[in-house]
């Protein structure tokens, strides 16, 4: 009778084994888009959305998924024409701020430098208000959007000039900082 009920017990459980549904097979990893600069290549963040470039001075563009709290995305886009020196470039993106009252300047713009196989990048973090204009040539502010953040980096080689920004709400610009640098360190 023991033995009976042994195999009745290994029967059903067999049963209800073969019965369950069949589970997925696991999804790879979200993969992110390849973008290629002057000759070298680096994947995007998979959670980088590619857009059609808003206009022909860029060649890549990204809609950065906004952090919680924040109204809008952040935007990621390179540039393909670099006009004037380092300098000019720095001062041109300074002024797209107007840093924040009561923040030391230390905290609210910091520059540094990123190494590849063929360029030294120059970079320029700033925080405060972000002065949008109709056109970058415009002299007129179209408005201003406070508690902005943008990341950017000067590609300059002996072939071309390329500028890299990671522009946006301050939160989300901050949680995506580290995956926006590790991304320019693995242009090869």
């Amino acid at each position: 009778m023991r033995k009976g009920i042994a195999i009745l017990a290994i029967v059903l459980s067999a049963c209800w084994v073969a019965a369950q549904p069949p589970k997925a097979p696991p999804e790879p990893p979200a993969k992110g888009v390849e973008v290629v600069v002057d000759g070298l290549k680096s994947i995007a963040p998979a959670a980088w959305i590619q857009e059609k470039p808003a206009n022909l001075l860029r060649s890549y563009q990204f809609r950065v998924p906004r952090a919680d709290g924040d109204t809008e995305d952040a935007e990621v886009f390179i540039l393909n024409t670099v006009q004037g020196s380092v300098e000019d470039n720095l001062t041109r993106w300074k002024d797209m701020f107007v840093l924040t009252s009561g923040m030391p300047k230390e905290k609210a713009m910091r520059q540094y430098y990123i190494k590849n196989d063929k360029a030294t990048l120059t970079c320029l973090d700033i925080q405060g208000a972000y002065l949008v204009k109709q056109k970058p040539v415009d002299t007129a502010v179209k408005e201003s959007r406070p508690d902005y953040r943008m990341i950017a980096a000067l590609w300059m080689s002996k072939d071309s000039g390329y500028s890299i920004r990671l522009l946006g709400p301050k939160k989300t610009v901050e949680l995506n900082s580290k995956a926006y640098e590790q991304w320019l360190r693995n242009f090869k």
